[in-house]
């Protein structure tokens, strides 16, 4: 005899009118439901529902209580999944006249269109600099200027700071990003770390997407200038400051640093640009508020000496200076008047051991004539110091030498001026 359906038999019940009390035959139904789909009803279940009959009464109609109906799970063979469509992406979200800039503040810094025209046009000069692990892991990034070509356009000289290199494992790779997001391997000629410069090289099989710069007079005092950098992947990042009326040197021989009114990420080694679109100097972050500049001449004279001997050779006179030119205005007034001193430099720091200290030079005496310079700024005072060195090697094959210097030191404690001739040593800072 075939075997009956429960669920049909007790349907079946239900609608024949047969005898019996309801109730009874809807717990039927629920057990044969419960079988159908694999479960089994609880003793606390079937509680439940023998307590809603009996509430419900013998002769009732009244259907149970929704809630005592628990669907159990079906088997997971059973199971229907929810495949998501992944969502559609709009390619227009990435075209450069819709997106978004990834340094909005650039924009607030190059506002008109003529400063825009010039900024883009610097920028053709301007490339990311990166050092990179063998794992391809970024250890340091900053900017660098195209400085010059090499025979054609194919091989482009680039300028940055010695940061990139100093200390650098010599199985890591220099990467050099180009505007238009090219990246090639740099190779290092040179570097300098009394001046924090080097200089690498790029090739390509056809003509490099830069162009050189124009190289403008040096940084001024109180100018206004644009500071240009490329980002973590080459977007250009710019900003607009102005050369502060400050000389704070922190290292003895280190006195030639102007300092700009602004800091930017990635910014050392980049390019600083007067407002006719001219490179002035190149920036450097010390990690102070404001940014490091050294003017254009002295990196050029740099380079042409590099070029030319293999070698950047400067006198070392162990002092850092201050002018007294960008002395506080009250403080200048004091010694105008009591001392007739109008310009010069001041002694900040003499170095322990050399020359000018063991001829008695001290900290707070002002040289009133360096080698007959009175009112230079300490950038072109440090132009002269190089030409030394240029003549030095001009004429001479040995490693070292010496030449003197002549000071006219004012000493304010003894109120009287004295002439010292500074005879130093001329360092080959090239490594």
């Amino acid at each position: 005899m075939a075997a009956r359906d429960p669920l049909a038999d007790a349907l079946e019940m239900e609608g024949s009118g047969g005898q019996g009390p309801v109730p009874n035959k809807r717990i039927k139904i629920e057990a044969a439901a419960t079988e159908l789909v694999g479960g089994s009803t609880t003793d606390a279940e079937e509680k439940q529902q023998r307590e809603t009959a009996a509430a419900a009464g013998e002769g009732s109609n009244a259907l149970p209580v929704a809630s005592t109906l628990k669907p159990q799970p079906l088997p997971a063979s059973t199971r229907r999944r929810r495949i998501s469509k992944p969502a559609v992406k709009d390619p227009r979200e990435y075209v450069p006249t819709v997106v978004k800039p990834e340094d909005p503040d650039t924009a607030q810094n190059v506002a008109s269109s003529r400063d825009k025209a010039l900024v883009r046009d610097v920028a053709r000069s301007t490339v990311s600099v990166s050092s990179i692990t063998l794992d391809g892991k970024v250890i340091e990034q900053q900017t660098g200027i195209v400085i010059g070509w090499k025979e054609t356009q194919k091989c482009a000289r680039i300028l940055t700071s010695s940061d990139i290199v100093d200390g650098l494992d010599p199985t890591c790779k220099l990467h050099i990003g180009l505007p238009n997001r090219t990246i090639l391997e740099g190779q290092l000629l040179f570097f300098n770390k009394h001046y924090d410069i080097a200089l690498l090289e790029i090739s390509s099989e056809s003509d490099l997407p830069l162009k050189l710069p124009t190289f403008g007079s040096n940084p001024k005092y109180g100018q206004d200038v644009f500071m240009l950098a490329r980002g973590k992947d080459c977007n250009l990042i710019a900003r607009h400051g102005t050369i502060l009326w400050l000389d704070k040197p922190k290292y003895p021989e280190r006195n030639y640093y102007m300092y700009l009114a602004v800091n930017l990420l990635y910014g050392t080694g980049g390019p600083v640009i007067d407002h006719d679109g001219n490179v002035t100097g190149m920036a450097f972050d010390f990690g102070d508020p404001n940014t490091s500049i050294i003017a254009i001449s002295i990196i050029v004279t740099c380079i042409e000496m590099w070029m030319k001997f293999s070698r950047i050779a400067r006198p070392v006179h162990g002092l850092r200076l201050r002018t007294v030119e960008l002395l506080e205005v009250s403080l200048q007034e004091v010694i105008s008047l009591d001392h007739n001193i109008n310009n010069g430099y001041i002694v900040d720091k003499v170095s322990i051991g050399s020359t000018a200290d063991k001829l008695g030079i001290r900290y707070g005496d002002v040289i009133v004539s360096f080698d007959g310079l009175r009112d230079q700024t300490l950038p072109q005072l440090e132009d002269y110091l190089l030409s030394l060195g240029w003549g030095f090697l001009q004429g001479s094959t040995n490693s070292s030498s010496t030449v003197d210097l002549k000071l006219e030191v004012y000493v304010l404690l003894e109120r009287r001026t004295r002439s010292v001739t500074l005879s130093v040593e001329f360092c080959d800072a090239s490594e």
